[in-house]
């Protein structure tokens, strides 16, 4: 399933359209959006992101609350993420905390008062590579889908067709 980057390429095209353009170079709600398209539409790296104590399910509520278009406020996620821990069935400390997003076990961050924006930016970070290699690959159909409507318009202004 691809992800549509369609909007977020149109607000930003400009940003975007630079010859050193990154990812990092949008505002924080654009890059937000494009890791929130990036993982309802690539479910199974959810298994990288989320501890195995967050199932699927719990996985889609915590990007809502972690990316979603309405804030969720940082003790809110970490109430989730303990409540997760302490409702598994495991006692490995891998399953309840281990995330492959930073690379550590995330019970040594949950307690602190700005977990929400560690763990995103921990999300963005392990991210960032393939959602800028879709976002600049969608961007460049785009580019190519335009000079060639451009083209074509030119070459019926021309009488060429």
């Amino acid at each position: 399933m691809l992800t549509d980057y369609s909007d977020l390429i149109d607000l930003h095209y400009d940003t975007l359209n630079k010859e050193d353009a990154r990812l990092l170079d949008l505002p924080d709600e654009a890059t937000d959006r494009a890791v929130y398209l990036w993982l309802k539409t690539h479910k199974s790296w959810y298994d990288d992101i989320y501890p195995a104590s967050i199932s699927r399910s719990v996985g889609d509520i915590a990007t809502e609350m972690l990316f979603g278009k309405t804030p969720v406020a940082s003790r809110i996620v970490t109430n989730l993420f303990v409540a997760m821990a302490e409702d598994s069935d495991s006692d490995d400390r891998d399953d309840l905390w281990w995330t492959c997003a930073g690379d550590l076990y995330l019970d040594t961050i949950v307690n602190l008062g700005n977990f929400a924006d560690e763990f995103r930016s921990l999300i963005y970070l392990y991210l960032e590579g393939d959602i800028e290699d879709a976002v600049f690959e969608q961007k460049a159909q785009y580019d190519g889908e335009m000079q060639r409507e451009a083209g074509i318009y030119l070459s019926e202004v021309r009488g060429n067709c």
